[in-house]
């Protein structure tokens, strides 16, 4: 099966996490988003260059403008997102 790319919310805790685990162990590759990006330090030991750990705070609009979050989902992108996952 293809690897694929994965644009991931809330990956410090909870679902996000899981979801973040769950497609780091297939091999594919994660944009994992935390308010707190020290949260993610284990999972960058772990997975290395599989995961791209990103300071983004969801309830923050100009944040999320900022960190370019919408245009990462857009199919006309430069950088393709086929997974994505918020939660």
């Amino acid at each position: 099966m293809p690897s694929k790319v994965w644009f991931i919310t809330g990956t410090s805790r909870g679902f996000g996490r899981q979801w973040a685990i769950a497609a780091l162990e297939r091999g594919d590759k994660v944009a994992a988003t935390a308010r707190n990006i020290d949260t993610l330090g284990d999972l960058s030991d772990r997975y290395g260059d599989l995961i791209l750990p990103l300071a983004l705070d969801v309830t923050d609009h100009a944040a999320a403008i900022a960190a370019r979050a919408p245009l990462l989902l857009t199919p006309s992108s430069p950088c393709p997102f086929p997974a994505s996952c918020s939660n």
